[in-house]
Parts: structure tokens; C-alpha cells; sequence
């Protein structure tokens, strides 16, 4: 499966809110808050186990006019950082 095929989820140990279009997001457990720039809140906002990461992608491309090689590469780098602080969690895994 590929990393565009999978369905990804807000990790079950973070809280989240989104105020203005702006995600903010909680870990509690480490007592950290993040905030999303308006593509990364979309991003998280999509993050609902009904959107595959392909999918998220499209969206991207479709309301923000962006190129697709751009939409993806931002999608991808997004995700390898949410992996990274382990804010997302995946479908089936």
C-alpha cells in the first residue's frame, strides 16, 4: 500500500480544536500545543478516517489552486511530520 492509499486519523492522544480555520492541536501527555498554518489545518481537518491521503491531496489542489507535484510534495512533508511527533495514526495499522 502506499503512503497516497492510506487513511489517516488524529493520533487517539491528542485533542484538537479548530479556531478561525486554524487547527490547534493538544498533546496532552507531553503538555504541548501546536498550531496549523491554513493548509496544515486543512490537512488535520480531513484527518477523519473517511480521507485517504490521496484524497487529502486532491482537495488540496482543488481549493487552494496549488500544482499537483507542489499539493503532494506539502501533503507528504506534513505527514512525514506528523509520523515524526507522532500526531497521526493510520486505518487498518
Amino acid at each position: 500500500m502506499t503512503i497516497e492509499q492510506r487513511i489517516p486519523i488524529h493520533h487517539p492522544r491528542t485533542a484538537s480544536r479548530l479556531f478561525s480555520g486554524e487547527a490547534v492541536v493538544i498533546t496532552p501527555a507531553e503538555n504541548t500545543v501546536r498550531m496549523f498554518n491554513p493548509v496544515g489545518s486543512r490537512i488535520w481537518e480531513l484527518m477523519d478516517g473517511q480521507h485517504s491521503v490521496g484524497q487529502i491531496i486532491a482537495t488540496l489542489i482543488d481549493e487552494f489552486d496549488v500544482a499537483p507535484e507542489r499539493a503532494q510534495q506539502t501533503t507528504l512533508d506534513f505527514f512525514a511530520m506528523l509520523e515524526e511527533k507522532e500526531l497521526v495514526a493510520w486505518i487498518g495499522q
